[in-house]
């Protein structure tokens, strides 16, 4: 079967490309922005005290904007905002570049500006990069799961990206998972990818979550040309008819 395969490069011109599906013409203002969000206990600790001149930000998948969680955990999530806020948060569990409303999360409707809530962790979700997107809203407004991408007239829209591992695959999970083969690891140019049942999709995504890479093989032994990226370390998701795989792979 003839192979689809569209390659982003995320360099010169298309540098700037997202794999989110809105990150302009979200709206926003100066008031309710963030002033700390922390995941207690964690990496993930951001301090930003400037006045907002712009009302969307994505921070790197590095020091104090991420962290590194556990399937099936909760942690404590602590936010302070300029003024009293309604804010929302959504999590890409599905890996597909679109914050759904079934991803969504209401976390304070509070006139309090430092607000405490709890950020669980799915058991279900695989080990790789996990998008996350905050939301404020004036308080006495609202946030629902289909605001993901509404212009706002207040407060600020912020994207992150989280490391999600999973120590706890069942008896089952484990049977699948010898069954796909990847190598080399450590890859110069050529990885290569074999399942007992064909692969139906191969993605490769760099820590912050962008897409480079997109393949519909649709058969069981693929050869991913890798060559045209940098030097580093990737995260490659492949999908089958028993689910989705994700793996890291350092590119020499």
């Amino acid at each position: 079967m003839k192979k689809k395969l569209t390659v982003f490069l995320f360099w010169g011109a298309l540098m700037n490309a997202q794999n989110t599906p809105c990150t302009t013409n979200l709206g926003g203002d100066i008031d309710p922005g963030f002033i700390t969000i922390r995941i207690n206990n964690t990496t993930f600790n951001h301090d930003t005290f400037a006045v907002l001149t712009s009302f969307y930000h994505e921070y790197p998948a590095s020091g104090q904007t991420t962290a590194t969680l556990t399937a099936g955990q909760s942690y404590s999530l602590y936010t302070s905002t300029s003024s009293e806020a309604v804010i929302g948060l959504w999590m890409d569990y599905n890996n597909n570049g679109t914050f759904e409303s079934n991803e969504f999360t209401p976390l304070v409707n509070s006139m309090n500006t430092q607000n405490t809530t709890t950020l669980n962790i799915p058991a279900s979700l695989p080990s790789g990069a996990l998008k996350i997107r905050f939301r404020t809203r004036a308080y006495g407004s609202s946030i629902n799961g289909g605001n993901a991408c509404s212009s706002f007239g207040s407060g600020e829209t912020r994207d992150y990206t989280l490391t999600v591992v999973n120590n706890a695959l069942s008896t089952q999970d484990i049977r699948k998972e010898a069954q796909l083969q990847y190598y080399p690891n450590p890859v110069n140019n050529i990885f290569y990818i074999e399942n007992s049942i064909p692969i139906k999709t191969i993605r490769v995504f760099d820590l912050s979550g962008k897409l480079l890479i997109s393949l519909q093989p649709e058969q069981k032994k693929t050869a991913l040309d890798m060559s045209a990226l940098p030097a580093g370390i990737y995260m490659i998701q492949t999908e089958t008819a028993s689910g989705k795989r994700n793996v890291k792979v350092q590119k020499k």
